[in-house]
């Protein structure tokens, strides 16, 4: 199975910039910065994202063509650089928070031509930092990511002034002057890869048996992970992307993928579907618990938080990509039935 990659489109109207949500018609919102300072007028930001293709096949490119309308479920910060030439020599990363609006300031000027960089989401544990290493390319090092995450972690690969054109590898953008919709429209890769874990019930068992999950976790037996990425400009529409390369401290660390206080039944035809994303070369062991409650055939609860913990085998998916983990809940014997067995079913991975 594999992840296409995601566009994010933002829409940008402004000089120090506040940015909203293309729903909404609110322009009265304000956020303050780093320095409390509000200047330039608003921007808006809208969100683009590709669908995510079924396949059975777990290496495959991602398609690069193809998006839809994105926006975050929850409250997610983006990491944003937008350098003019000298402040290479020491950029500085701002946080753009959205909470039902995009919210940040920028200072730019309608005379300059900034280079735009970034990643989502930021989370607290995470800082970058950006080098220009030669003209037309750069490293961004991302620090303090977990080793497995909920969310899907992107980085930007291409910049525009207007959706049409988009493609990735370009990262300058100017504010065309006299245009008075000032805006950035940006593309995500993903630098993560994926897990897409498919959870069934026996059908025999489930004549017998109603099993609800009510939370499913990763433990890894790693700390906290660097990403450092080569990014190169070109004008062909290729991923700028030369190079990803992860290093992880030592460690542990447990992310929940899936909660759920009432459990969700499992069913015996379609399955519960739950997504994990991870550093591509550090997913050689993973161990995946699930919490479930057991009802008998007359809706009468049984066994209470139950849990089957399962070694997962190595993922070996590389960056952009997600595969496919079948899981069937069944009792080890399932023709015998016995009562401890059949309370306490096991989960078992494969097709």
């Amino acid at each position: 199975m594999r992840i296409n990659k995601k566009y994010i489109g933002i829409l940008l109207m402004a000089s120090a910039i506040l940015l909203t949500a293309c729903s909404s018609d609110d322009t009265d919102v304000r956020t303050e910065t780093t320095d409390n300072a509000s200047v330039g007028r608003e921007v808006q930001m809208v969100s683009y994202v590709s669908a995510f293709v079924e396949t059975k096949q777990p290496r495959r490119a991602a398609p690069s063509s193809g998006f839809s309308a994105y926006t975050p479920e929850t409250i997610t910060s983006m990491g944003v650089y937008m350098l003019l030439p000298d402040d290479w020599a020491s950029p500085h990363e701002e946080r753009i928070t959205f909470n039902n609006k995009w919210h940040a300031y920028f200072d730019v000027s309608p005379d300059k031509t900034y280079t735009v960089y970034g990643y989502m989401p930021k989370t607290g544990e995470m800082g970058s930092t950006l080098v220009k290493t030669i003209d037309g390319a750069a490293t961004l090092t991302i620090t303090g990511i977990k080793p497995v995450v909920a969310d899907d972690i992107c980085i930007i690969t291409g910049v525009k002034d207007a959706d049409e054109g988009l493609a990735e590898g370009q990262f300058n953008w100017n504010w065309p002057i006299g245009d008075e919709n000032y805006r950035i429209f940006l593309l995500l890769d993903h630098l993560y890869a994926a897990a897409q874990f498919s959870l069934r019930i026996d059908g025999e068992y489930a004549q017998l048996r109603t099993i609800k999950l009510k939370t499913m976790k990763i433990s890894a037996d790693k700390g906290s992970v660097n990403a450092t990425v080569e990014l190169t400009h070109n004008t062909t529409g290729t991923s700028p992307i030369a190079s990803a390369s992860y290093s992880a401290a030592v460690g542990s660390y447990d992310v929940v993928i899936y909660n759920s206080d009432e459990g969700t039944a499992l069913d015996t035809t379609t399955p519960l579907l739950v997504n994990a994303y991870f550093a591509p070369t550090l997913s050689d062991n993973l161990t995946l618990v699930s919490t479930y409650d057991v009802y008998d055939s007359k809706g009468n609860l049984i066994r209470q938080n139950r849990t089957s913990a399962n070694k997962l085998p190595n993922l070996e998916a590389v960056r952009g990509q997600r595969v496919l983990v079948n899981m069937l809940v069944n009792p080890t014997y399932l023709y015998v039935l016995s009562d401890p067995d059949l309370n306490s079913p096991t989960v078992t991975i494969g097709d």
